[in-house]
């Protein structure tokens, strides 16, 4: 009777005096598996599955492989199979801390990441955040860049003072000639480096042809000359503009007859350049959608009016938004500078040592030489310069205008006694925080400085060699196709 009485005790849920109800395993709840939870996987969920979500599937976590584009070894590829769809990104790291592509929406199946920033011969490990909702993550593997491309000029870092860097200026886009002999045919590279004097990307330019003036469009892509003007003494007739993305891809090419040295890309997207077709300067606009070409300005009356004879060639181009009008630089005729209407071609005013240009200040302020002439967003004009005509020293020279009494007031001027040689080119570019860059062309160096004159990065290439324009790029994932 007693038997019974407990059988009946025991079906009912109640537990017979002196009886205990523990697992046989190592958990607090009634259950066989491992974990704390009250289903039977060995996961601490409240699902039946083995994974870390909330779901009952047991969800196959990607893995990973990578490939290294063929001409440019620094561009990694990450390939992997998506189990579903969700928001995610690569993470990738080489230094200390960890880098990420952008956030994305990655569907189910086959999916691929481009990583960028990893400098040459450089092993990065890297992992897949697969679903950021969760913060699902793969198991990291390593990858590995190539070598540096053979004859690619590498620079040398000198100064470097982070804190006082231009915050947006995570890399600087550039040319260089592999040729040494200053301002020469020769094999150029394009090449991107980061703020520790790495090379995260280099391409080759086209045969022996300058290319010096590298833009970044409106729209991201990357946009280089093809200069035939010196290299095959053409007068420019075979000079184009090509435009890509960072994959090295070229999407479209812009025949640009007579350019020879500097372009630039209007608000519009079309593009103007200093043509020399006719043998005299003409200031040429090419239109995208109907690739219509037309003359902005030409330069044989201006010279016919003033009586100069010198040769007319712009050695930079500075499109103006604010006021629709281009500054462009004359090396010629002792050098001048002058500013035209974009809209009637017509002739506002010029800066220099040609008749009917503003005066200086003061005999000791004149610019000499000068290239990469640009507006500051303060109104005042900024260019690098040699320091005199008997002196190469590349300097920085900036200038209030004195509109009612038509002089140009120098502000500041840095590099003056620095000993660095500016034979030909050169730049100076006004950054986001009032630091300047300095890029002083055959005297292949670049220069941040503060408006206090401290000099808070400092990258140099070897030889006396030809440095095209340079340019900071705050984020390479913008100029990804």
């Amino acid at each position: 009777m007693l038997a019974q009485l407990v059988f009946l005790l025991y079906a009912c849920g109640t537990t017979a005096p002196g009886w205990d109800s523990q697992p046989t395993d190592s958990s607090t709840p009634d259950e066989s598996d491992t974990d704390t939870d009250t289903d039977s996987d060995s996961d601490a969920d409240s699902d039946t599955d083995n994974d870390t979500d909330s779901d009952a599937d047991a969800d196959v976590v990607p893995e990973l492989s990578w490939t290294l584009d063929k001409d440019i070894q620094t561009l990694a590829t990450v390939s992997w199979t998506q189990p579903f769809t969700a928001d995610g990104y690569v993470e990738y790291r080489f230094d200390e801390d960890w880098r990420s592509s952008p956030r994305r929406s990655f569907e189910a199946g086959s999916q691929e990441q481009l990583l960028l920033g990893i400098p040459y011969e450089t092993q990065a490990d890297v992992r897949l955040v697969y679903d950021a909702s969760t913060g699902a993550t793969t198991q990291e593997i390593r990858l590995a860049t190539g070598a540096l491309p053979a004859n690619l000029p590498v620079p040398s870092l000198k100064t470097s003072i982070p804190e006082m860097y231009e915050p947006t200026g995570n890399y600087l886009l550039g040319s260089i000639n592999a040729d040494s002999g200053g301002w020469t045919g020769g094999e150029y590279w394009m090449f991107i480096v980061d703020r520790q004097g790495r090379v995260v990307w280099a391409m080759r330019a086209e045969d022996d042809d300058f290319t010096i003036y590298l833009h970044v469009s409106r729209d991201n892509d990357i946009l280089w000359d093809v200069s035939t003007f010196w290299s095959d003494w053409d007068m420019g007739a075979g000079s184009e503009i090509h435009r890509m993305k960072i994959d090295g891809k070229i999407t479209a090419t812009y025949p640009a007859p007579g350019m020879h040295h500097c372009f630039t890309e209007l608000p519009d997207g079309s593009i103007i350049w200093g043509s020399a077709t006719s043998g005299a300067e003409s200031l040429l606009r090419r239109y995208l959608d109907d690739d219509s070409v037309e003359t902005v300005w030409d330069c044989e009356p201006f010279y016919d009016e003033l009586g100069l004879n010198d040769w007319c060639h712009t050695n930079s181009i500075f499109y103006h938004e604010p006021t629709n009008t281009v500054l462009m630089s004359f090396p010629t005729n002792d050098t001048f500078i002058l500013e035209i209407d974009l809209d009637s071609g017509q002739e506002i005013r010029w800066f220099g040592h040609i008749p009917e240009s503003w005066d200086f200040d003061y005999t000791r302020s004149e610019f000499q030489y000068q290239h990469g002439v640009t507006y500051t967003d303060e109104g005042t004009l900024l260019m690098s310069s040699q320091l005199t005509p008997r002196d190469d020293d590349g300097v920085v020279r900036e200038y209030e205008l004195d509109e009612e009494n038509q002089v140009l007031r120098q502000i500041w001027m840095f590099g003056a006694g620095d000993g660095i040689d500016a034979s030909y080119a050169g730049e100076a570019h006004r950054l986001p925080n009032g630091n300047t860059l300095h890029n002083t062309g055959t005297t292949p160096r670049v220069r941040e400085i503060t408006p206090d004159d401290q000099v808070v990065w400092d990258l140099l290439w070897s030889g006396y060699r030809l440095l095209g324009r340079t340019i900071f790029v705050e984020d390479l994932y913008d100029l990804a196709p």
